[in-house]
């Protein structure tokens, strides 16, 4: 916690004391010295904020310690969940903008609201849909911030688009790609046209199709065929992270 706190302007300090001093009952508006501010919600409202939020703003796993050494001018951000990384983008590269895909209506929501208490909107093209190869209909897994699309439905996932992005981004010169999908990184490193694609840097989770580290060399192959450099920074036997650049 102490971490955290450590992150927030003066002014933010007391109010997270404060909040969390009490009952948390509502959300609590937050401003970092670093310059985003957002909302973090009681985790009673089934959200993990604070956890995301941690990881984003105190671990920085999206700091790229020196790997893109000029101007970054677009960001394209695959699982934008609640926004956290959409604001740490927008003020580590203040002339970038970001398009956004988030299919969860929550997150899809909290992170439109996100950007409108930074000031940020107008920077961001945000989509509700998930990203894949193909369009589609297809069911997500209501998980907090780890919900998923699956191929069968139950009373407990909510309906949802997946969108072929790849006409989206065949037009664009991306300078940092971002996935954070759950599984669905597969599909899309799976399609040849990812190969045309004009991308200098990558930072992706993988996530284990049930085949643990056989699933993650899958994706560092796949990226090395096309030219990238893979340095691992998290390595756990379902899931782990790393950076991808040319």
């Amino acid at each position: 916690m102490l971490d955290f706190t450590s992150r927030l302007s003066v002014a933010s300090m007391f109010s997270y004391a404060g909040w969390r001093a009490t009952s948390r009952a509502a959300p609590v508006t937050l401003g970092l010295k670093s310059g985003p501010r957002f909302e973090l919600r009681p985790n009673s409202s089934g959200n993990n904020d604070y956890g995301v939020a941690y990881e984003v703003f105190v671990h920085e796993y999206y700091n790229d310690r020196g790997r893109i050494p000029g101007d970054v001018k677009l960001i394209v951000d695959l699982g934008v969940n609640v926004g956290y990384s959409l604001l740490y983008f927008l003020h580590k590269w203040p002339n970038c903008r970001i398009i956004g895909f988030e299919p969860h209506p929550h997150h899809f929501a909290q992170a439109a609201r996100n950007l409108v208490l930074d000031g940020s909107s107008a920077r961001v093209r945000l989509h509700d849909k998930a990203a894949g190869a193909r369009t589609r209909p297809a069911r997500l897994t209501d998980s907090r911030s780890s919900s998923s699309v699956i191929e069968t439905s139950s009373a407990d996932t909510l309906n949802i688009e997946i969108v072929d992005i790849f006409p989206v981004l065949e037009r664009e010169h991306i300078d940092i790609l971002k996935m954070d999908i759950e599984g669905g990184e597969y599909e899309i490193l799976a399609d040849d046209r990812f190969e045309r694609l004009d991308i200098d840097v990558i930072v992706m989770e993988w996530h284990s199709r049930g085949n643990g580290a056989e699933d993650k060399t899958w994706c560092k192959q796949r990226l090395e065929s096309f030219g990238f450099n893979i340095e691992e920074f998290i390595a756990e036997l379902s899931w782990g992270m790393f950076w991808a650049t040319r």
